[in-house]
């Protein structure tokens, strides 16, 4: 019986440690005299998001309390009047971690006062990665001709230190075993892609480059729980890509996502090219066949940013290509009235305004009965009042083309729409004319459609 109630007890105190994950903690001190700060950041689809941030005290410590952290990997950075150094220390952090650092300067020489066996592990792999890196940097000088033996050179010890790999954590151990070969490989690429004085041929490379720039190199999205996951991936199809074909304007997009064998990671190659693009419509032109591959809301929103920030909403410009099902269940988008000017109608069931348009809606469209002209209205009503919206407009004998948002959606905010009613014309291809039009109640509408006939 006693035993019993002791091994209830145990079982209760893992379920309370496992529903009370305990904090993690990173402290330290920073040697360099000019900063005055310290980042801290996660990774978010194998990027650094900032987490939080902190000033030093005047002995220069720091100290990040992280209240439920996510097993795996956080980086730290000093900062100089909130810009944060390039050179970052990556730590691993879980339930309880205690992490305690010594950082010399803000060029990642730094040490581990305090840390379980995994943030020692790691460290240990970052002494022995860090020359290495060094040698490819930006800051460095250093040629193929010198790097190249000296990859060669760390393979032996490399595949020594993966067989340390051991701790009492599964998931560390994949972890870090995996981050060994990412940073090998992106360190290998990197004096390729950085700039340099020479550059080596295919047949003066180490046959270690032959092993990591095959085509399907990356089929899992894992790589993505690195900080430096996105630019690996970023390096890798630039190189692995140039050994299959020549890459040219027309082909660069498909011929970069043909290397890689995760729809996520082809998501994220596309996310970083964005921002080669400085025109709305070629940027549309080449992104459109390849949505399907912006899978995560992280991805939507930098394509959504992407679209507001090239668009001027000047006339003449691509106009917003939205999509929103109808009163009848179809999805109407801008694409699929090509051809028709088209006179969008931003409106609710509950805005007075907007309510006294319709009767000069109703005028406009019966005096335009026949020409190739499209009424839009898009309710911005809330989801759940749709219902309301289908009696309303059935109960009004709206005409036209009637659309529900169900509230306040992308195209109200790609357009900074902080009003309704709000009225837009667009053109037969879908170009802007006016993203403020002329209410129907205005004389100047009607002819500015005719206009467009």
């Amino acid at each position: 019986m006693k035993k019993m109630i002791l091994l209830l007890a145990a079982l209760a105190g893992m379920k309370a440690t496992y529903a009370n994950p305990s904090p993690a903690m990173i402290s330290g001190n920073c040697a360099l005299k000019t900063a005055n700060g310290m980042k801290l950041y996660n990774v978010r689809e194998g990027r650094l998001v900032e987490f939080a941030s902190t000033t030093l005290d005047k002995e220069h410590n720091f100290a990040f309390a992280i209240p439920v952290p996510a097993a795996g990997y956080y980086y730290i950075a000093m900062s100089v009047d909130g810009k944060a150094s390039r050179n970052n220390i990556r730590v691993y952090l879980q339930s309880g971690e205690q992490v305690t650092l010594d950082i010399q300067d803000d060029k990642g020489h730094y040490s581990v006062v305090k840390g379980g066996e995994e943030n020692k592990l790691l460290y240990a792999w970052q002494q022995l990665i860090g020359p290495l890196k060094s040698k490819a940097s930006l800051n460095d000088t250093t040629t193929y001709r010198a790097f190249f033996p000296a990859v060669d050179a760390i393979q032996p010890a490399v595949a020594t230190f993966k067989k340390s790999i051991h701790t009492k954590n599964g998931t560390f151990n994949r972890l870090l075993t995996m981050t060994v070969d990412a940073d090998m490989e992106s360190t290998a690429m990197g004096i390729l892609v950085m700039p340099r004085s020479t550059h080596p041929d295919k047949k003066q490379m180490p046959a270690y480059y032959n092993t990591i720039l095959q085509p399907k190199r990356y089929c899992a999205a894992n790589i993505l729980e690195l900080g430096e996951g996105a630019d690996l991936v970023q390096r890798y199809t630039m190189l692995a890509a140039s050994r299959v074909d020549s890459i040219t304007l027309a082909n660069r997009v498909e011929l970069s996502l043909s290397v890689l064998c995760n729809d996520t990671l082809k998501g994220v190659w596309l996310v970083n090219d964005f921002r080669s693009y400085r025109s709305l419509e070629k940027f549309d032109a080449v992104y459109t066949p390849y949505q399907k591959y912006l899978m995560t809301d992280n991805m939507q929103k930098a394509l959504f940013d992407t679209r507001k920030a090239l668009s001027t909403f000047k006339k003449g410009t691509a106009g917003y290509n939205f999509s929103f099902p109808g009163i009848n269940g179809d999805t109407v988008t801008l694409a699929s009235l090509k051809g028709k000017v088209v006179l969008v109608d931003m409106w609710a069931t509950w805005c007075g305004p907007c309510k006294k348009e319709i009767p000069f809606m109703k005028e406009l469209e019966a005096a335009m009965h026949g020409k190739n002209v499209a009424f839009v209205s898009i309710s911005t009503d809330k989801a759940e009042d749709k219902e309301k919206w289908k009696a309303f407009v059935k109960a009004q004998n709206m005409g036209g083309i009637q659309l529900f948002a169900g509230g306040w959606s992308d195209m109200q905010k790609f357009y900074d729409v902080n009003g309704i009613p709000r009225f837009m014309v667009f053109d037969k291809q879908g170009n802007i004319v006016s993203v403020d039009a002329p209410r129907p109640s205005m004389p100047e509408l009607k002819p500015l459609l005719e206009s467009l006939l």
